[in-house]
């Protein structure tokens, strides 16, 4: 067996063995191609440095990374791990980073970044042989907007409006809701504002098939803007919300949103390796 970057496989090729390594998993995954597509561009991936196992010539295991900044560091993201199932037990995702990490420092990139369904315990423990740590733990929610009358309406606003007001703070988001996600997504996301446009208390980005990428209160008012958010859409997905955001967790468990999946968040330092 090979290890070499993707860069020159078939979308179609790389999906194929993707779907086959997440079958049974904890969360059905989308088949469909084109979100693929558009979820790789929102990742930032990187082909020459997302790598592939191969026997022969035939994908059986990959490691899929976006490429950006994340808290100041130069980082490469893990989109997507898999095996397939006759090649598990091999150690594949750890030959994988093996070869990825030198790589990767050859490109100035300082970190790994990952995140892993909290019952993964199997993917878990290899996460930490390989030498990651978990950062924090993040939760999904998904549920209906409250149904009560609110003075408050949104307006909608350009997210530079947000970056410039300063209401946005990186640390709070997850790699795929982070502000380099929105830039990305632009002509599928809306941004809405809570008060004044020059100076906004509050504000959320959300896109076309209602999953809230950000939100955000000055005033930990979640119910309020949430609520003036009911005007615009009513099913909603929040997904990978950092769990110590107790207020605006706590307004959604009462608001009755369900909590399908939670993830720990995985970072590996690789500059001192």
């Amino acid at each position: 067996m090979k290890i070499k970057n993707l860069a020159s496989l078939a979308l179609e090729e790389v999906m194929s063995c993707f779907l086959l390594a997440f079958e049974g998993y904890f969360v059905k995954l989308p088949e469909e191609l084109h979100y693929w597509k558009g979820r790789f561009a929102a990742t930032r991936v990187n082909w020459e440095l997302s790598f592939g196992m191969f026997d022969d010539e035939r994908l059986v295991g990959f490691v899929i990374h976006g490429i950006d900044f994340h808290q100041g560091q130069l980082t490469a993201y893990n989109t997507g791990t898999g095996v397939l199932a006759g090649y598990r037990g091999l150690a594949v995702v750890d030959k994988l980073y093996a070869h990825a990490i030198p790589v990767l420092k050859a490109e100035g990139i300082e970190k790994c970044l990952l995140e892993v369904i909290c019952e993964n315990e199997r993917a878990i423990k290899v996460y930490k042989r390989i030498g990651f740590q978990t950062t924090r733990k993040l939760s999904s929610f998904t549920g209906s907007l409250p149904e009560i009358p609110s003075e408050k309406r949104l307006q909608k606003c350009h997210f530079s409006e947000v970056m410039g007001s300063g209401l946005y703070n990186e640390g709070l988001y997850a790699w795929e809701n982070s502000a380099s996600t929105v830039k990305l997504m632009e002509e599928r996301v809306q941004t809405w504002c809570l008060g004044d446009r020059a100076s906004p208390e509050a504000y959320l980005v959300i896109d076309i098939s209602g999953n809230i990428l950000q939100l955000f209160s000055k005033s930990e008012n979640y119910l309020e803007l949430l609520t003036a958010a009911g005007r615009v859409v009513k099913e909603v997905k929040l997904k990978n919300l950092n769990a110590a955001r107790k207020e605006l967790i706590d307004t959604l468990q009462k608001c009755h949103f369900s909590n399908p999946v939670n993830q720990f968040e995985m970072e590996m330092n690789i500059s001192s390796r």
